[in-house]
């Protein structure tokens, strides 16, 4: 075969179809699941675990235009403060790390320890987790294939309900579809607001809750790397269950992964996967002076200086179909339907706990209430949904630095 010949065939193999997709992706995930006894985090002080039901994971995706890249992590942790986000990815901003807050993993917190003045975060866990994080970012980065991107969502109206205010709920679920040019998948982000806590405080195994059955089903029937990116959670956006059991977190995961199946089934495809990506860096005041208390005590492991604490939120618009805005910790339906309203996109993700762990995100006109005293007592102040506010703003209309 002539040279010139052998090249153009060449080509047609490498080039084309990425030029036909549009984009690379790559997706991967690495478990985390300690192989030791740890704190448990969330439903109570002194519950260590005994064992492994499931294993825990950090799962990465990886997207790239050509011009711009993004990875996005799902974690099956309560959470991570911004110190140790920096930690893991040092200074790419394009990065976006955020925990599903499920209550049967360990404490990376401090706030479940021995009793409410010890924290309850094993330092060498914790270091095994940030390079656990890597290594997934770093496999994602490094398998990228041409892809495509489909865009759907459905109602999930019978699996949460609002605690407080049960006509307060968004049963929208939004999912991104990431396949090769031939149909082959490569990984689903879904993104739905519920907190993984069906199993409780009587619970002392290790386990993603819900979001394991809801991988494990999307990915037996789908394909691909499942990734389950939390929304507006807050105030309490829980599980209808009938009781607190492995078999309701199977009924509730799988009945959330019918949904994804049906919205992949009648997925749009994002006919120009142009990728656009900003992100801002700020400070948000601290006023709660428990938690300033817990920080001179060394339950909270992280910076809080007379400025505040430092922060990000994050802005994709992938295509013109598909808009995603990150905010710092758990934002209350109110405040995630705000943020929402700021997206001009037909399809919308508000990711909650992404980057950070702030605590509950109220209105103004919620916070201090009797019905809310619980969110206010573990809320950074009244001030932090209007600052989020004001910045998703900016976020989404490109004018951060005017």
């Amino acid at each position: 075969m002539p040279k010139i010949l052998l090249l153009i065939f060449l080509l047609s193999l490498f080039i084309l179809p990425l030029a036909e997709a549009g984009l690379l992706a790559g997706a991967s995930r690495v478990k985390i699941t300690p192989s030791y006894s740890v704190y448990l985090a969330g439903l109570g002080n002194n519950r260590k675990s005994e064992g492994v039901h499931d294993d825990i994971y950090a799962s990465a995706l990886y997207l790239n235009d050509g011009k711009t890249s993004v990875v996005i992590v799902s974690l099956d942790l309560i959470g991570l403060f911004h110190d140790d986000v920096e930690d893991i990815r040092g200074n790419k901003n394009d990065i976006i790390i955020a925990c599903t807050h499920q209550h049967s993993g360990p404490d990376t917190l401090g706030l479940w320890g021995p009793d409410e003045t010890t924290s309850g975060v094993n330092p060498e866990y914790l270091a095994f987790v940030k390079g656990k994080v890597r290594e997934a970012i770093d496999k994602a980065r490094k398998s990228p294939k041409p892809a495509i991107l489909k865009v759907g969502e459905a109602r999930v109206s019978e699996v949460a309900y609002n605690a407080r205010e049960e006509s307060l709920l968004d049963p929208t679920m939004t999912c991104l579809f990431v396949e090769s040019p031939d149909g082959k998948p490569i990984a689903i982000l879904v993104n739905y607001a519920c907190h993984p806590e069906v199993l409780w405080e009587d619970n002392h195994l290790i386990t993603s809750d819900f979001v394991y059955y809801l991988r494990e089903l999307c990915e037996r029937k789908i394909g691909g790397t499942t990734l389950f990116l939390n929304g507006a959670l807050g105030g309490m956006v829980t599980p209808r269950v009938k009781e607190h059991s492995f078999s309701e977190a199977r009924r509730v995961g799988e009945t959330i992964g019918v949904e994804v199946i049906e919205a992949w089934r009648k997925a749009e495809k994002i006919q120009n996967p142009k990728i656009t990506h900003r992100c801002a860096r700020f400070k948000l005041p601290v006023e709660n002076p428990r938690f300033l208390l817990a920080s001179q005590m060394g339950i909270f492991k992280r910076k809080i200086q007379s400025g505040g604490i430092d922060t990000e939120m994050h802005f994709l618009d992938i295509g013109g179909k598909l808009q995603i805005l990150t905010n710092p910790g758990e934002a209350l339906p109110k405040v995630g339907f705000a943020l929402k309203e700021l997206l001009k996109a037909k399809y919308k993700m508000i990711i909650g706990l992404a980057c950070d762990e702030i605590g509950y995100i109220l209105t103004k006109e919620d916070f201090g209430t009797q019905l809310y005293s619980y969110e206010s007592s573990m809320s950074l102040g009244p001030k932090i949904a209007d600052v989020l506010l004001q910045f998703g703003r900016k976020l989404v209309s490109g004018t951060l630095a005017e």
